[in-house]
């Protein structure tokens, strides 16, 4: 059998879900943080019409007469809102990864792979999920590995955080709306004598799941960043990975990484062509796949499949929300988040106020969060929202180059309490938190070329630049609305 889900098509809720909630209105819970005052943020007067249904509304923070921000910030942050509205134009939602789904890119870049033809590249974009860049042992520079379930045209690029089988927070992208709920995947191999395997995980290298574990096996070896370790493994890697297959010892921190383990590689009908002890340096074929174990998982390749053998590899994306599976044909993409910030208007009781770069304010001993955000939600009118909260936009020099950043933005809950605030009336129902920091970025296609409008804050060789990101959701050019993709 052909290596493919084997799942029957969705029917899809989106839409509905949409026009179901537009009539719920945002409510208030007496355990949430206080609102931002209205005198603390302006409304820009001009509205930006990217394109018909596409707008992007800014909000800038109040200027004190020292040039500095009442939030005890040195300098003010702006606040960014694209509306998406499906509805009134021809346009698509989608996710993208770019040249391929091992590798990191900044977001402008991913957006123009999205066509070659200037004019039907998309008109608004953010940066995706949480990511790790695995270490520099994996032989290839910009590598990125998915932090949980993620999905471009039904093909998973990783599995989902298992937190006790209560699966992890994502949007699924169909049909041009985004529907936030908790998902768990499901994997498993069935070899030629119909004996079946759970497999652990897409395109990242065996014994180093990075940020949450996969399953009750993983057990956590570092904090900054989160990484987990588990020495008996199998993972998959799909053709569009894009480059080659992981060697041995690609953490030295972590033993696992080194097992020497064992390499099946699968053609585009489920035939396996080769067959190999070690593993790594390999490239995918086309419609193919490569699968490694280490531990028992190598012991289980070993043992069961051989060359001219029949390998099926079944894939489910289950949503926990509601109870029932999400078959995985290409009209399904899937962004991953850890966190909701908005549930149903309100800020979820388990959203917690953290913060990656704490620093100290501008009065010298009052903490600040300068984690820059990102925000993927639809609104009470069953649009979609993308939203960014950074530092204002430093210019380049003459050369092209940043030598200066501003980088700001919100512990995680004030971040919610921002986008909730009645008087900035953004009106969000459902929203995830996307990735932040120096992930964030915010592209626009105003004209025939892409804009970025959120400051570099990553600082290579002395110069600041945009991240490398592992995906990206962006607003493109369809023709369908909202109906089909």
């Amino acid at each position: 059998m052909p290596v493919t889900n084997r799942l029957r098509p969705w029917v899809a809720v989106a839409a509905a879900l949409g026009a179901a909630l537009t009539l719920t209105s945002p409510a208030a819970r007496a355990d949430e943080p206080a609102s931002t005052p209205t005198t603390n943020w302006t409304k820009d007067t001009a509205v930006d019409t990217i394109t018909a249904g596409v707008t992007r509304t800014t909000w800038h923070e109040k200027v004190l007469a020292d040039g500095t921000s009442p939030e005890n910030r040195v300098k003010p942050r702006i606040l960014q809102v694209v509306e998406i509205d499906p509805t009134a134009g021809a346009l698509t939602l989608e996710s993208t990864i770019g040249t391929s789904g091992g590798s990191a890119e900044k977001v402008i870049d991913q957006l123009t792979e999205v066509s070659d033809t200037p004019a039907r590249r998309p008109y608004a974009g953010v940066n995706g999920g949480l990511f790790q860049p695995e270490p520099a042992g994996a032989g290839v520079a910009d590598t990125a590995a998915h932090s949980s379930v993620s999905a471009t045209d039904g093909v998973l690029h990783s599995s989902s955080c298992w937190n006790g089988g209560k699966g992890s927070t994502g949007a699924v992208i169909q049909y041009g709306t985004p529907y936030i709920t908790k998902l768990l995947t499901y994997l498993e191999l069935t070899g030629p004598s119909g004996e079946t395997v759970r497999f652990d995980d897409f395109n990242r290298t065996p014994g180093r799941p990075p940020h949450c574990p996969r399953d009750d096996e993983d057990t956590l070896v570092s904090t900054k960043p989160s990484v987990y370790t588990d020495p008996d493994e199998i993972v998959v890697f799909t053709d569009d990975y894009g480059l080659p297959v992981p060697k041995p010892g690609t953490d030295p921190n972590i033993a696992a990484t080194a097992d020497p383990g064992f390499e099946v590689v699968v053609d585009a009908h489920g035939v396996v062509t080769k067959v190999r002890e070690g593993r790594g340096g390999t490239t995918v074929p086309a419609g193919g796949r490569v699968i490694q174990g280490i531990g028992t998982g190598a012991q289980w390749l070993r043992d069961r499949l051989a060359v001219d053998d029949r390998v099926t590899i079944d894939q489910r994306l289950r949503d926990v929300t509601l109870a029932r599976d999400i078959p995985l044909d290409d009209s399904v993409d899937v962004v991953s988040s850890f966190h909701q910030l908005l549930r149903d208007g309100s800020i979820p009781k388990e959203l917690p106020n953290s913060c990656s770069e704490p620093r100290t304010g501008k009065d010298g001993t009052t903490p600040i969060c300068i984690d820059s955000r990102t925000a993927l939600g639809t609104n009470v009118y069953g649009r979609t929202v993308l939203v960014t909260l950074s530092g204002e936009t430093v210019p380049a020099d003459p050369t092209g180059k940043y030598t200066q950043t501003n980088e700001d933005g919100a512990y995680l809950r004030d971040f919610a309490t921002l986008l909730s605030d009645p008087a900035l009336n953004l009106r969000i129902i459902d929203a995830i938190n996307l990735d932040g920091g120096g992930s964030t970025t915010l592209v626009t296609r105003p004209t025939a070329g892409l804009t970025v409008n959120t400051p570099p804050t990553d600082r290579v060789n002395g110069e600041y630049v945009h991240r490398k990101v592992a995906d990206s959701v962006y607003a493109g050019v369809g023709s369908y609305g909202m109906y089909a993709k």
